[in-house]
């Protein structure tokens, strides 16, 4: 039932089906793949039977901070409306339709989690790829897509809060880029607990088999995000 409810939001289908046929989507997904496979792909050796162990781990590991981050900032830039997505309107817009705050919240939100699964499973076999060299079971796959599911998401939902708390495009934009140094660059520089905050070291951790605790920090912080925006609108709405 909560799926069929789930699909029966308008913001959630119309998003989809933007994003869907978007030519800057169908670029940034090409770009993606382009980037993943060419790290891969130099970073095989032309015989595998010399791949040493540590390369092993440097090419797979690689592979998982790149797509983190890449994951991780088409995520927040479609909901900030860096990205543009060609039909699909922004929060503010959508209040003034025949839309409650929360509708509209969780739309997005939900359009956003599918679209970074989305892009996991596009990801998935390069992934795999390096994995299975070392013939390490594709479970070890979960805790990196748990990780990067919720780095993801966490910050677009804070993209979507931005969204609707800045009005001009620039201030978006630039505040937007100093959560991603923030979130990618600052937090490596925190005092040692506070350092698995980091979505790279994080990462590290997932790619050997840990679920890191910045999961469920990405998570809380992605939730406050979308609890915050729907309150927001909710003030526009009345205003």
């Amino acid at each position: 039932m909560g799926i069929v409810s789930a699909w029966g939001n308008p913001v959630l289908r119309g998003d989809l089906r933007a994003r869907s046929g978007s030519r800057k989507i169908w670029i940034f997904q090409a770009s993606y793949l382009g980037i993943l496979g060419a790290l891969v792909f130099l970073g095989l050796p032309p015989e595998l039977s010399r791949f040493s162990a540590s390369s092993e781990t440097s090419l797979y590991v690689a592979v998982v901070w790149v797509q983190v981050a890449l994951v991780t900032y088409g995520a927040s830039a479609c909901l900030v409306q860096e990205i543009a997505v060609e039909g699909e309107k922004g929060p503010v817009d959508l209040v003034y339709a025949p839309f409650s705050p929360g509708t509209i919240v969780v739309g997005k939100s939900l359009a956003s989690l599918l679209t970074i699964v989305f892009w996991l499973l596009l990801g998935a076999p390069l992934l795999a790829l390096t994995i299975a060299i070392r013939q390490i079971p594709l479970v070890a796959l979960l805790p990196v897509a748990a990780l990067i599911a919720a780095v993801a998401w966490g910050i677009a939902q804070v993209g979507l809060l931005y969204s609707i708390l800045f009005e001009a495009e620039f201030s978006r934009i630039l505040i937007h880029w100093g959560t991603l140094i923030a979130v990618f660059v600052v937090t490596a520089l925190l005092p040692f607990p506070y350092q698995s905050l980091n979505p790279i070291l994080a990462a590290t951790a997932a790619a050997h088999g840990m679920l890191p605790g910045a999961t469920g920090v990405y998570a809380v912080v992605g939730i406050a995000s979308a609890l915050w925006a729907r309150r927001r609108l909710g003030r526009i709405a009345v205003g």
